[in-house]
């Protein structure tokens, strides 16, 4: 965002909670989601972009990654009515062309969701860590800051949160005495590559995100992520869980 002009990260926040309504109200798979805000953040870092057409980025990205995603992608009308018809057919289109050109048709990329899957299965992680780790990699989604660290790095840290999080443990086994937390599994750190101090980091990042919300100028809270995770399908870890604090993942990582 630094050589944008009109646009900022509250912006970016603003317009990936957007998203994530969309998303849900068209009942895509998660995958879209991932590459949907990775277009837009490969096409705003190449080129300039107004306020008044950043929804049209967001909306002709999302349209992009659902025909690289899903079985039966929405049609462009569909783009145009959830915008509120702020965008003709013919503006979708022609953002479509000139992000795929300025891409160079480049889709397929390393999005986060593939890592998470995969990290969750190496940690054994069970239903309720996997709605938390999931809840908190997707509220990293609208957070302009956690682009310097790699997709993969950023999920394994959400994974190890989610495991050493002490209330969500003991919700989980249905105990009320103190437990003993898992720290960081040594399969993950030993098939990831990472060392403890850079999932810490990461994870405190993490955890500082999760705790508050983003906000707009107008101070309305962007918590579309928070309320879809507050949900049965996802063990209502958003709403009945507290949030995750690094200093337990720090002092289970110290006891391994």
């Amino acid at each position: 965002m630094h050589m944008q002009a009109d646009i900022n990260g509250k912006m970016r926040a603003i317009l990936v909670d957007w998203l994530v309504e969309v998303h849900m109200k068209f009942r895509l798979v998660p995958e879209t989601l991932y590459l949907c805000v990775n277009i837009i953040d490969r096409y705003c870092s190449t080129k300039p972009v107004k306020r008044s057409h950043l929804q049209l980025v967001g909306v002709t990205a999302l349209l992009v990654a659902c025909k690289y995603e899903e079985i039966y992608p929405p049609e462009v009308r569909d783009c145009v009515y959830i915008t509120d018809r702020a965008y003709s057919r013919k503006q979708v289109l022609d953002m479509e062309q000139d992000i795929l050109k300025t891409l160079n048709f480049k889709v397929t990329v390393p999005t986060a969701h593939p890592f998470l899957v995969r990290f969750l299965h190496i940690a054994k992680a069970s239903e309720f860590t996997r709605s938390a780790a999931t809840y908190y990699l997707e509220r990293t989604l609208q957070e302009h800051d956690m682009l310097k660290f790699a997709p993969s790095l950023v999920c394994a840290s959400a994974v190890v949160l989610a495991l050493n999080n002490p209330d969500l443990y003991q919700k989980e086994r249905k105990c009320s005495t103190k437990v003993v937390l898992p720290g960081i599994p040594q399969a993950l750190i030993d098939y990831t590559s990472f060392e403890k101090k850079e999932l810490i980091e990461c994870a405190e990042c993490i955890a500082k995100h999760v705790a508050q919300e983003p906000v707009t100028a107008s101070r309305r809270q962007l918590i579309a992520v928070k309320r879809k995770f507050d949900n049965k399908k996802y063990n209502f870890v958003s709403g009945n869980v507290d949030n995750p604090n690094p200093k337990d993942l720090i002092e289970a990582a110290s006891d391994c």
